[in-house]
C-alpha cells in the first residue's frame, strides 16, 4: 500500500509539472480562446486541459505539504530543517544557473522579436546581482522580484516560507511551556498581519497537505477513492467555469472568488490524496520524491522563453499564433525538449553532488584511519 501511494504522489508531482509547463508552453505559442478562429472539440479540449496552469500550482502545493508533514512527523528533532533545506537548494542553485545562462544568451542573441525587453509580461527582465542575491535567500517576492524571466521563483519561496513557520509552530507546540503556547498563538497572528494575501491564498491550499498527513494518521476512515477522484475533476470543472469572471457574484465577493478559488481544486486534490493515504506509512517511503519532476515545475520557464526566442529570430516564427495541426506538433516538441532538458540538468547536478558527497566521506575516513594509525 505504502508503494502504492509513493507511486500516486510521484505520478500526481510529475502530472502537475506537465500541467503548468503546458499552460505556459501554450500561452507563448496559441492565441488566448476568445481570439481562436476554430473553436472545434480539439480547440476546446486542447484549451480547456493546458488552461489548468494555476490549478496545477494547488496540486503542487497539496503534495509539498504532505511532503512537510511527512519529514515532520518522522524527524521530530532539529534534523527537520537540513533535511528539507537540502532539498529546495539541491533545485534552487541549478535553477538560478541555469535561468541565467539561458536569459542572458537569450538577451543577448535572440532577443530580435523583443521577448525579453518588449513583450507585456517580461518588460522588466530582472538579471541584476542584488535580484540573485534576494532569490537565494528565498526572498522573492516580498523584497525582491523573481530572478530573471522566470515568475515560477515565488511559488518556491513560498514553499520554502510555509515550512520554516511550520516548524516553528511545531517546535513551540514540543516545548509545552507557557512561552510555547504564547508563540503558537503570536505566530499564526503575525503571519496574517504581515504575510501577502497570495502568500495567505497559497499557504492555505499547502496547509491542506499537511491536513492529509495529520488526518491520515488520526484516523483509519478514508474518503471512497471514486467519490473523491469526482470531488477532484469537479472543482477543476468549477475552477475553470469561474475562470476570472469577477462578475458571479456582488462584489468584492466575485473578486474574492476569482482570487481563491485554487483553494477549492486544493481540497478536491487533498480529499483524494487522503483517500488514497495508507493505514500505515513504512520507512521505505522516501520524503524527497519526485525532484527531477520538481525541477522540471519551477524551472521550465527559462527554457521555454529561449525556445521561443531562438524560433522567432531563427525561424521568424511569430509569438501567440491561431491553433492548426502543425503547431498543436510543435507545441508538443518544445514540451518534450524543456521536459528533457530539466530532467537532463537535475540529474547531472544530482550526480555532481553525489560524487561530490561521496568523496567528502571517504576523504573524512581516510583521515580517521590516519589518526588512529598515529594513536
Amino acid at each position: 500500500m505504502t508503494d502504492r501511494f509513493a507511486a500516486f504522489l510521484g505520478l500526481s508531482r510529475w502530472a502537475a509539472a506537465i500541467m503548468a509547463l503546458m499552460y505556459h508552453v501554450r500561452y507563448l505559442q496559441f492565441v488566448d480562446y476568445d481570439a481562436a478562429i476554430s473553436r472545434g472539440p480539439l480547440t476546446k479540449a486542447f484549451y480547456f486541459l493546458t488552461g489548468l496552469g494555476h490549478e496545477s500550482f494547488a496540486v503542487f502545493f497539496v503534495l509539498d505539504g504532505i511532503a512537510a508533514a511527512l519529514i515532520l512527523f518522522r524527524r521530530r528533532d532539529q534534523s527537520a530543517i537540513p533535511t528539507r533545506l537540502g532539498a529546495f537548494y539541491r533545485l534552487l542553485i541549478p535553477g538560478l544557473i541555469l535561468g541565467l545562462g539561458f536569459d542572458i544568451t537569450g538577451v543577448e542573441f535572440f532577443n530580435q522579436s523583443g521577448i525579453y525587453t518588449s513583450y507585456p509580461d517580461f518588460s522588466t527582465l530582472t538579471l541584476g546581482y542584488s535580484t540573485l542575491l534576494g532569490n537565494a535567500f528565498m526572498l522573492q517576492p516580498f523584497i525582491v522580484p523573481t530572478f530573471g524571466s522566470n515568475g515560477m521563483l515565488y511559488l518556491l519561496s513560498y514553499l520554502f516560507w510555509c515550512f520554516i513557520l511550520l516548524f516553528l509552530f511545531a517546535r513551540a507546540a514540543a516545548t509545552g511551556k507557557r512561552n510555547g503556547r504564547t508563540l503558537q498563538i503570536l505566530l499564526p497572528a503575525l503571519v496574517l498581519f504581515l504575510m501577502p494575501a497570495q502568500f495567505l491564498n497559497w499557504a492555505a491550499i499547502w496547509l491542506t497537505g499537511v491536513a492529509v498527513v495529520v488526518l491520515g494518521r488520526m484516523w483509519k476512515w478514508r474518503p471512497p477513492q471514486l467519490l473523491a477522484a469526482g470531488g477532484f475533476i469537479a472543482t477543476l470543472v468549477v475552477s475553470r467555469l469561474i475562470g476570472s469572471h469577477t462578475g458571479l457574484l456582488p462584489q468584492p465577493f466575485g473578486t474574492w472568488l476569482v482570487h481563491y478559488k485554487y483553494i477549492l481544486v486544493g481540497t478536491g486534490f487533498a480529499m483524494l490524496a487522503w483517500a488514497a493515504y495508507p493505514e500505515q506509512i513504512g520507512t521505505d517511503l522516501k520524503e524527497n520524491t519526485g525532484q527531477m519532476a520538481s525541477f522540471t515545475f519551477f524551472f521550465h520557464f527559462p527554457i521555454v522563453m529561449l525556445i521561443f526566442a531562438c524560433a522567432a529570430a531563427l525561424l521568424h516564427q511569430p509569438l501567440m499564433q491561431q491553433p492548426t495541426p502543425l503547431r498543436y506538433a510543435g507545441f508538443a516538441l518544445i514540451v518534450c525538449v524543456t521536459v528533457g532538458t530539466t530532467t537532463g540538468i537535475a540529474r547531472t547536478f544530482d550526480a555532481v553532488l553525489d560524487r561530490i558527497y561521496i568523496r567528502m566521506i571517504l576523504r573524512m575516513k581516510s583521515i580517521s584511519l590516519r589518526r588512529l594509525k598515529r594513536e
